[in-house]
């Protein structure tokens, strides 16, 4: 008998160890005011009240008003820490993984104040957007339920909630509704990455109704309101307008008399041809993000002003006067 109780307790003692370590709970700091607060482990939680713990391997459970402390702080979660690591790398695709992971491993807050639930499913909807796969984006939304949205209290996240209602329209190819949409968004104050997406959908909607020139305008703004953080947008926005500038019907007729007696220099389509070679060049420098310059807007490059200087061919006039400079030197 001396050795049954003994191994009994170690048995009972590994039990709820294991137990403990196999609950869920958050580590979270209440906030009552500017010189008090208190740490706790939270279990779960409703629209009302939440479950905790005093201590993180604590056994008796309290429960609390959501609207008791000023504010609850949850600590965030390593997983969600790598997860926002690799969005920032733009690994969109490893990141939407392991944001799905968190976003269903803490479900159970779901209702708390910016829980790392809703916004991993924010972040995961972030990846599918920069991926441009709509679909899936579109199946997103529809699992993001209030108590997700209500959750939320950072105005950036709620306004591209809003926002993903342009990209459902890109997704369907509603032309005319998507340009009418862009418009009232782009009259409203929002960060330059947020602008840069809707320049980008204006560009896709002008183009959808061969709006040429309206939608190369629309793309510069994609390409000029965020560059830095817009990184696919804006290099999706200026390979759409270099193959717009490829296909208007002025540039093709400028290029064919380029170098030629009958060249206009001052006509509109000689003027979108520099623009065409520039935004060629910007793409080689900047907005490509290290992609190379799709083969078929190389040849744009040789209409840079400094290129052509040197390129295009004399007239046999100027050519005789060089040669006879050159015997004369």
């Amino acid at each position: 008998m001396k050795t049954i109780f003994p191994t009994l307790l170690i048995a009972a003692v590994c039990a709820s160890s294991s137990a403990m370590a196999q609950r869920f709970q958050q580590e979270a700091m209440l906030i009552f005011d500017d010189n008090k607060f208190e740490t706790v482990w939270i279990a779960d939680a409703n629209k009302a009240k939440f479950l905790y713990y005093s201590t993180i391997n604590g056994v008796d459970q309290n429960t609390m008003l959501i609207s008791k402390p000023v504010s609850i702080w949850l600590m965030e979660p390593p997983e969600y820490t790598e997860a926002v690591e690799l969005f920032q790398a733009r690994k969109y695709e490893e990141a939407r993984t392991k944001f799905a992971a968190v976003r269903d491993a803490y479900i159970k807050l779901r209702t708390l104040p910016d829980n790392h639930s809703a916004l991993a499913a924010v972040y995961e909807m972030e990846c599918l957007r920069k991926l441009g796969k709509l679909d899936e984006l579109a199946k997103a939304q529809e699992a993001f339920v209030p108590d997700d949205r209500n959750s939320l209290t950072r105005e950036y996240q709620l306004r591209q909630l809003e926002l993903y209602v342009l990209w459902d329209a890109v997704r369907t190819k509603d032309w005319a509704r998507l340009e009418l949409l862009c418009n009232e968004w782009l009259d409203s104050r929002m960060p330059g990455y947020q602008r840069a997406q809707v320049g980008y959908c204006l560009g896709l909607a002008l183009e959808g109704q061969q709006r040429t020139i309206d939608a190369i305008n629309a793309y510069n703004i994609a390409m000029t309101a965020d560059t830095a953080s817009s990184e696919v947008i804006a290099r999706q926005a200026a390979e759409n307008a270099l193959r717009l500038y490829a296909a208007d019907p002025a540039v093709q007729q400028a290029i064919r008399l380029w170098g030629t007696p009958d060249e206009e220099p001052d006509s509109l389509g000689s003027l979108r041809l520099t623009e065409a070679a520039s935004l060629a060049a910007l793409y080689q420098l900047t907005l490509g993000g290290g992609k190379a310059l799709p083969e078929e807007s190389k040849a744009l490059l040789k209409y840079l002003p400094e290129t052509a200087a040197a390129s295009k061919p004399k007239a046999p006039e100027e050519a005789g006067t060089e040669e006879a400079e050159k015997k004369a030197d």
